[in-house]
């Protein structure tokens, strides 16, 4: 297996050791009604589990790719912090980690904002802090997002901010007609991380979602990537060689995220 351990993350932002001390008990994961729905598409198409692209010289098919999320704030046109209130005490700010996933669910819930007129800008962040990146999956409760398989790095070594998996084949071999062989693509948190911003006026209502739409491109996020030259690439911290990508990574996850205005 061609191998490259490579280093590069995120500061991991909010999380507690268990769920309970996560959202306050008269909230439910499903309530946060500020969403980023994300529409994934590789050179124009809009992808699925099932459809065939080109990376490189391989036909690969994506079996999932996960981003993981973890801050919000939302600021007035006078760039003050109008929710969360940082300076309560008795409330304090909360925040549960979110990743949207192309194999789970692409859109991912951030925040609960209270019925209102809101002008001002969405801020969220990928990646986690260190309290979020050091709690282990079994703290916390069973669906949630940051349990998927590949998200978590393994015991006392955090999450993935970025994590690709698919399955692959030689373009030019005609003996194999569908992808066979598997690739994985991860990106520990221990290194980027990346604040977005999105300005808008808008009610929020009951029973209504605060939509951000995000038109993420694969194919530019992944530039310069070919299965069948590295198969199996983790962009972590404890290769020093890594550091060098970071500016290649970054650049490429800012080309390939937009937020539709």
């Amino acid at each position: 297996m061609k191998r490259i351990t490579l280093i590069l993350a995120a500061a991991l932002l909010g999380m507690a050791a268990c769920e309970k001390t996560i959202l306050p008990e008269d909230a439910s994961y499903d309530q946060r009604n500020v969403v980023l729905k994300h529409f994934l598409y590789f050179d124009g198409v809009t992808m699925d589990t099932n459809k065939r692209f080109m990376l490189g010289n391989a036909e690969v098919r994506f079996q999932d790719i996960e981003i993981v999320f973890g801050e919000y704030y939302f600021t007035d046109h006078l760039d003050d912090t109008l929710t969360p209130n940082f300076k309560d005490t008795v409330n304090p700010y909360v925040f549960d980690p979110v990743a949207a996933s192309l194999a789970y669910n692409t859109d991912a819930r951030l925040y609960r904002l209270p019925k209102g007129v809101y002008s001002g800008s969405h801020h969220f962040r990928m990646g986690l802090d260190s309290t979020a990146n050091a709690t282990p999956p079994s703290a916390l409760r069973e669906g949630h997002s940051l349990r998927h398989p590949g998200v978590h790095r393994g015991e006392g070594n955090g999450y993935n901010i970025l994590y690709i998996k698919g399955l692959y084949r030689d373009a030019m071999d005609t003996t194999i007609l569908t992808p066979d062989k598997p690739f994985v693509y991860r990106v520990s948190n221990e290194l980027m991380s990346l604040d977005w911003f999105k300005s808008m006026s808008f009610n929020v209502v009951p029973n209504r979602d605060v939509n951000i739409n995000i038109v993420w491109d694969i194919d530019k996020l992944l530039l310069g990537v070919d299965p069948l030259l590295v198969d199996d690439l983790d962009v972590d911290p404890s290769d020093p060689i890594a550091a060098g990508l970071y500016p290649t990574i970054k650049g490429n996850m800012e080309a390939s995220y937009s937020i539709q205005l």
